[in-house]
């Protein structure tokens, strides 16, 4: 998963959900399906500093200074959730120039 994480790191994660609530459970609506997806704690985190301008490995820093796990176990839960989040076309990767 690591050489998964070397080749995405300089991309920028961009948002392209319809529509987000936050109060209680994190709840993201597709803009393509209509399909509603439920966030845990981790991956609402996540969500949240996803902001158009931090790099995955901006937002692999910022995520090992909140919840101070091994950065290994950091960079295979965000490869994890990056790719899923793309699967379900709630997220596009911008590369860094």
């Amino acid at each position: 998963m690591n050489s998964v994480y070397e080749l995405l790191k300089g991309y920028i994660p961009i948002k392209a959900a319809r529509k987000v609530r936050s109060e209680g459970d994190m709840i993201i609506a597709s803009n393509n399906s209509g399909h509603i997806y439920y966030l845990n704690g981790t991956a609402a985190y996540i969500w949240c500093i996803i902001d158009g301008a931090l790099s995955i490995e901006g937002l692999e820093q910022k995520i090992f200074a909140e919840y101070k796990a091994s950065p290994e176990r950091i960079k295979n839960d965000l490869v994890i959730f990056i790719r899923d989040m793309q699967w379900k076309k709630l997220i596009r990767l911008k590369e860094v120039r």
